[in-house]
């Protein structure tokens, strides 16, 4: 990984990659802050947690849509999930789940057992 080190552009990001690769404990929004932001062409991770936020397209969406969410998902929390522009608009639906955590919806034995939680899922829907 510290080969690896030389490609990142900003004093920022270079920082951060050495805490990365020192196994200094980092939050998600140092990482979205240096990299993710600026990939995208934010400033800073508020700008881009402004812009991407679910709320808007979930509350203009005319195409059905399914939502998953775990409510042991370390990432997106059950507090932050839009539950009343759910409410509001029958186009858009919210399935939550007790466990599932932020990549859990693959399914148990992935990717050794091919059917998966989000499979299982869409047959039941479109049956």
């Amino acid at each position: 990984i510290s080969n690896n080190g030389n490609v990142f552009k900003t004093k920022a990001q270079k920082k951060l990659f050495r805490s990365i690769s020192r196994s200094e404990s980092i939050s998600l929004t140092e990482i979205d802050d240096v990299f993710i932001a600026p990939m995208f062409g934010y400033s800073n991770s508020t700008e881009y947690y402004k812009d991407i936020c679910i709320s808007r397209c979930l509350k203009e969406t005319q195409t059905f849509t399914i939502c998953v969410n775990a409510d042991d998902d370390p990432c997106y929390s059950k507090e932050l999930f839009p539950v009343e522009v759910v409410k509001e608009n029958p186009n858009v639906c919210l399935i939550s789940t007790a466990a599932g955590g932020h990549y859990g919806f693959a399914g148990l034995g992935w990717p050794f057992h091919r059917t998966t939680f989000t499979d299982k899922l869409i047959s039941q829907i479109v049956a």
